[in-house]
């Protein structure tokens, strides 16, 4: 049977916008391999990090200031452990896109992939005040709760994103499609992607 998309589909996304439940659909009416906070298992198994210590870093902007776990720190051989998480799930996503098509969520996977793979790079977002509803139905907290974990996030996201790649976290000049789930569904959503995939 032929592949329905030779693509590999990257989703950039504001929190609480549903970037991952659009990913989950794409996958699964492409019948092709869909990766989010997966990758993190692998990244631990790879650079021999704590898959929590992971968790707790994971899309957030890292101080070399405040680690001074390293090796080899203030020599020439140094290298951060926020380096050594860095590389390994560089590593981790390079290895998944040279399996064929798939579907990533986060991770910079479109900076990390842009050269080498042919991309469709996607951003899912959302007017804020429907992803404040989504997010305290989704993690049972309050409003005024939601807002703030929802401003935070992309705040780290931003942040993530851009120190280790280069400037522009959600901004339309660096994705192919960018789309707005607060005027369709995650099902519109995903099939205005598929479609773009399979052409």
């Amino acid at each position: 049977m032929p592949a329905k998309t030779t693509k590999i589909i990257t989703i950039g996304r504001s929190f609480g916008a549903g970037g991952m439940e659009v990913g989950k659909i794409i996958a699964d009416k492409l019948e092709i391999p869909y990766y989010d906070m997966g990758i993190l298992k692998e990244t631990a198994e790879k650079s021999g990090l704590a898959e929590k210590y992971l968790e707790s870093i994971d899309e957030k902007e890292i101080n070399d200031a405040a680690l001074y776990l390293s090796v080899g720190f203030m020599t020439p051989a140094y290298t951060s452990v926020r380096q050594i998480a860095a590389n390994a799930q560089r590593e981790v996503i390079e290895q998944i896109a040279s399996e064929g098509s798939c579907v990533i969520v986060g991770r910079r996977a479109d900076e990390i992939l842009k050269d080498k793979y042919s991309l469709l790079r996607v951003f899912i977002s959302a007017e804020p005040e429907d992803r404040i509803k989504r997010i305290m139905a989704r993690d049972g907290m309050n409003e005024k709760a939601a807002r703030k974990k929802m401003i935070r996030a992309d705040k780290e996201r931003a942040a993530y994103y851009n120190q280790f790649g280069g400037e522009g976290w959600g901004l339309a000049s660096n994705y192919d499609i960018c789309l707005n789930t607060s005027f369709m569904s995650f099902e519109k959503a995903a099939q205005i992607v598929i479609d773009l995939a399979k052409n």
